[in-house]
């Protein structure tokens, strides 16, 4: 999976996300392009990506004055996905780039938000998810730094494997 955060489709930097499958051959070819079902201008959809077995997660860092927001896509094994959640964070505010980083693996999620600003402006935080396997994803838990300070970025990079979770900051 690909994204292009400033494609145009559904206005200016609405963004999107490509998907291409292996032929066994030695090609690969485009399967899917991915938007979100509320694009908006100026979202940066596909700013980040993460694909797991038949789920992709996309973040859209800068939706919703830039409270962020991170998408997950299910396989229909029949070359089509659809949009199966919209995560956003429990206390989503402006400018906390909620999306700016995202991870999948397994039945976890994990998504970046590197400016949040409890423990200081842009001190940063991530949010755990987990599937419910009926379509919904549950936010589980929020991870900080033990030592946050103002401009951390906590949560610009991050990556999930098993039950670790390794944050950027």
């Amino acid at each position: 999976v690909v994204g292009a955060s400033a494609d145009d489709d559904h206005g200016t930097d609405s963004g999107s996300a490509y998907l291409f499958v292996n032929n066994h051959n030695g090609s690969w070819s485009q399967q899917a392009k991915l938007t979100a079902g509320d694009a908006a201008e100026n979202d940066f959809f596909g700013v980040s990506v993460s694909i797991a077995g038949d789920h992709v997660v996309v973040g859209a860092d800068s939706a919703g004055d830039q409270s962020g927001s991170a998408y997950i896509f299910v396989n229909n094994h029949n070359g089509s996905w659809s949009q199966q959640a919209k995560l956003t964070s429990g206390n989503a505010a402006g400018s906390e780039l909620f999306g700016c980083s995202v991870s999948i693996a397994g039945d976890r999620v994990v998504v970046g938000a590197s400016g949040h600003d409890e423990n200081g402006a842009r001190s940063g935080r991530a949010y755990v998810f987990v599937n419910n396997h009926n379509g919904s994803w549950t936010q589980q838990a929020q991870l900080t730094a033990s030592d946050a300070e103002k401009e951390d970025l906590f949560g610009f990079s991050i990556s999930i494997a098993g039950d670790r979770v390794v944050v950027g900051a």
